[in-house]
């Protein structure tokens, strides 16, 4: 397919290098009171694997679920476009000898635009599924952000990481402070009560 390897990369690898940098600096504050110097309050910390987010998620499943069939889409109409220039083409060139130079010339002149038109209808079909999928990580953004202001308000930690294999920047991870499960239990949940689930 024409348009599968920038739509590959939008849907895969560019997903989680979009919410690794929206993330990284989604922790919630527990409070800010000052340190005194006999008593330091000790932190408190976790992490979510925005791995396990993309695979339990359901929002977000949904939502490469319809990346996907668009993608498809664009590369079907793309194909069939394509395939009817190659069509047009092949059927002109069986005409052998009979060609003359002027039709030569007219033909080989439509040939090139309307390459041109598909590479532009190309160009904008992939650049609508990526303002698409940015969009939608802005929303998967808010929403885990939103649910975390609202987790973290029982939970008190002093900061919460994101962390993903694609962009591993923690050296340790204490697997007891990991609470990925307990937040995509929450996002499911408030995502199911949204209305929003198809």
């Amino acid at each position: 397919p024409m348009n599968q390897k920038l739509i590959n990369i939008i849907l895969g690898a560019g997903i989680a290098v979009m919410l690794f940098l929206h993330l990284k600096n989604s922790g919630t504050s527990a409070s800010s009171s000052s340190i005194k110097s006999d008593t330091a309050k000790a932190l408190k910390l976790a992490y979510v694997d925005l791995d396990s987010i993309q695979e339990k998620y359901v929002f977000y499943k949904e939502k490469m679920q319809e990346f996907e069939k668009k993608k498809e889409s664009a590369d079907r109409d793309l194909n069939n476009a394509f395939q009817k220039i190659e069509a047009e083409k092949n059927a002109f060139a069986q005409r052998g000898n009979s060609i003359t130079q002027a039709e030569y010339e007219n033909f080989q002149r439509a040939y090139q635009g309307k390459m041109q038109n598909l590479d532009q209808q190309k160009q904008m079909l992939e650049n609508n599924i990526a303002a698409e999928g940015a969009k939608t990580m802005e929303d998967l953004k808010k929403r885990i952000n939103n649910f975390l202001v609202e987790y973290n308000k029982k939970q008190a930690y002093s900061y919460i990481f994101s962390y993903s294999a694609a962009l591993n920047i923690l050296f340790y991870k204490d697997p007891a402070q990991d609470i990925t499960n307990e937040v995509v239990a929450g996002l499911n949940a408030a995502y199911n009560k949204s209305g929003d689930k198809k």
